[in-house]
């Protein structure tokens, strides 16, 4: 909304984001303006400002209550840069996909530039990038620990998880006349405590972490932060954190509750306009990608080691209701230019839709990472009958042609239902589907959570099956993943070993990326496992992940030297040759990092961070690590 737009009086609150604007429900800018909106607030949008002045942030005039600022729906570090730490060649969120349109460190720079605009009027950071950073952090871009984002944005306020309630119980204060620290209370914030504050911090009012100074100094205490993070994440029995920095301090209360799916159907069922905004003469890459996905369910069980949503979205999953859901497909169907598919019916997990805890009391109390792992917990429910019943009623539903599922699945909990695998081949399959099995060994699976690789084995040979059963020639895409904590040459090998056997010809791999807040990244930092204390190898340096890459590609030729290389460094040259047990036939032995750094040229990140930029084969090669709606990345 402009300034005109609201009839010139002045708007209520100004988001910035670091994306382009696109009112959908899978933007989290649009979810929280719709809502603002909803409940009788002015809103403007200031998208993908430039940070080298003030003056694109008085374009919509000085808001009455407060700036919220994101990064957008992806951390700006790992929208910029690859798992090799080279730049991207182009960003989903802008029109065209073109790239270099926020700044490194996006809540940062534009909350600095906030202040700078409107002096005194209260800066409230959200989203992936804010929520993640809001403790000491390990930055992989920099190769060092962070202090909190709060102090480097000199931000009022942060908001923490998924944000539609503690930013709507922040607008409602403000307006009824209170200030900003009078907001300090609300479940789902977080703030900077000055020198005097922490002083008079109440000893045992709060959880203390580690200090940053103890974090940057003992890795051993990074992980025990990390741990305490996990901990205190179940909004029914979390404590407050507070953890020191210097002469100040950083207060986190609990977060918030999730919403309820009355709550969460009202969310979704807004009147977004379905289209990025007029301005645009490109198209949004990642608008284009989910343009006819529909958002059931938020959250997710599994609890990865790798992947921030157990602490961003929560561990119980969230789902709305049917009767929402298919309001919002006839919606679709309705819209110009549908060509009657529903491209995705699913979330961060699909067939977690209305899965939950059957037993409040100990949800209440529980502190577990995961329901799954490393048993799932008896009071888990697996029933899939609800999804199934969603699935085919969309189907049937007027103007619906097909309806596919390119939401992850959980193979491990499809294995449960007698018939899901069967229901999902016939008829939710346009001709691949998408799993993460993540790896092989055993010691590797245990590291990330995932469950063992018989269930993969299991899962794919009962899909292979139903589709047969179906007449339809169908595919499996498995998602695997190197140089995590836990994975060396052994178990990089087995891998690969894996994949040859089984004919596994992967063009999307993943090379494990340290982004903040994980438990996997705790683990690289230490070399421990936090909850195990465990010693944990750890590829680092650009070669030897590299190697464990190189070996992912066991079927291009162009791959071999590569392979050879770490083989023979692995002491591995059994593996070379044509035997039936040989990896890779004989040949040259050079490090793929010899032939990338002859390619590519180092640039100049857009905060002065030398980089070398991506080739357009490698960024082929990896995949995109979350879909618009997850706002939190695996």
């Amino acid at each position: 909304m402009t300034a005109e737009e609201a009839g010139g009086e002045q708007l209520d609150v100004i988001l910035v984001s670091g994306d382009a604007y696109v009112d959908h429900n899978t933007f989290g800018v649009a979810l929280i303006g719709r809502w603002l909106v909803a409940h009788g607030f002015s809103v403007g949008v200031i998208s993908q400002p430039a940070w080298d002045s003030p003056t694109p942030y008085q374009v919509l005039g000085r808001p009455r209550l407060f700036f919220g600022v994101t990064s957008g729906n992806m951390d700006s570090m790992v929208n910029h840069y690859t798992a090799s730490r080279r730049i991207r060649s182009d960003d989903a969120y802008t029109p065209g996909g073109e790239a270099g349109r926020r700044p490194d460190r996006a809540c940062i720079a534009y909350s600095n530039r906030v202040k700078q605009a409107f002096p005194g009027v209260p800066v409230v950071l959200g989203g992936i990038e804010a929520s993640l950073r809001r403790f000491a952090h390990y930055d992989y871009w920099s190769d060092k620990m962070r202090r909190s984002i709060l102090l480097d944005a000199k931000a009022d306020l942060l908001v923490h998880g998924m944000g539609e309630l503690p930013v709507l119980e922040i607008a409602q204060r403000l307006a009824a006349g209170r200030s900003i620290t009078e907001c300090r209370d609300i479940p789902g914030v977080a703030y900077a405590m000055g020198k005097k504050q922490a002083e008079l911090a109440e000893p045992g009012a709060a959880t203390e972490l580690p200090s940053f100074e103890a974090c940057e100094r003992d890795p051993l205490q990074f992980n025990k932060l990390t741990v305490h993070l996990y901990r205190e994440s179940n909004p029914s029995c979390a404590k407050p954190l507070v953890q020191r920095t210097g002469d100040r301090a950083i207060w986190c209360n609990p977060p918030a509750r999730a919403l309820l799916t009355e709550e969460l159907d009202r969310l979704y069922e807004l009147p977004y306009q379905n289209a990025a905004h007029p301005c645009y003469r490109q198209p949004i890459p990642a608008f284009e990608s989910i343009r006819g996905s529909i958002t059931i369910n938020r959250g997710c069980s599994g609890g990865c080691s790798f992947c921030a949503l157990t602490l961003h979205q929560g561990k119980d999953v969230v789902s709305r209701s049917p009767e929402s859901i298919k309001r919002e497909v006839v919606g679709l169907t309705q819209q110009r230019g549908f060509n009657g598919v529903i491209s995705d019916l699913g979330g961060p997990t699909a067939n977690m839709f209305h899965m939950r805890c059957n037993d409040e009391a100990a949800n209440a109390v529980c502190r577990r990472v995961s329901c799954l792992h490393p048993v799932r917990c008896k009071h888990y429910g697996t029933d899939h009958a609800p999804y199934m019943k969603l699935l085919r009623d969309v189907r049937t539903l007027p103007g619906v042609k097909r309806v596919f599922v390119n939401s992850g699945i959980r193979y491990d909990l499809a294995a449960l239902d007698s018939g899901f695998v069967e229901e999902i081949a016939a008829h939710h399959v346009s001709g691949s589907l998408t799993t993460a099995p993540e790896h092989v060994s055993a010691s590797s699976l245990h590291r990330m959570r995932k469950p063992e690789i018989t269930h993969f084995a299991d899962f794919m040979k009962r899909f292979r099956a139903a589709s047969e059963l179906a007449g339809k020639k169908q595919f499996i895409v498995p998602y695997f993943q190197c140089a995590h904590p836990g994975t060396g040459p052994t178990e990089a090998i087995e891998l690969a070993l894996y994949m040859k056997e089984h004919g596994l010809q992967c063009r999307q791999v993943q090379m494990f990326m340290p982004t903040p807040g994980t438990l996997s990244t705790a683990m690289y930092v230490s070399g421990f496992d936090p909850h195990s204390k465990d010693a944990v190898p750890v590829a680092r340096g650009h070669k030897e992940r590299a190697r464990q890459r190189s070996l992912m590609f066991w079927w291009k030729p162009e791959e071999h030297p590569a392979i050879r290389e770490a083989l023979i460094a692995w002491g591995r040259t059994d593996l070379v040759g044509y035997g039936p047990g040989a990896l890779v036939p004989p040949g040259p032995a050079r490090g793929s990092w010899i032939t990338q750094a002859r390619r590519q040229e180092p640039v100049v990140g857009s905060m002065g961070m030398a980089v070398e930029r991506a080739s357009r084969e490698e960024l082929a090669e990896e995949r995109w690590e979350s879909r618009p709606g997850d706002t939190a990345g695996r």
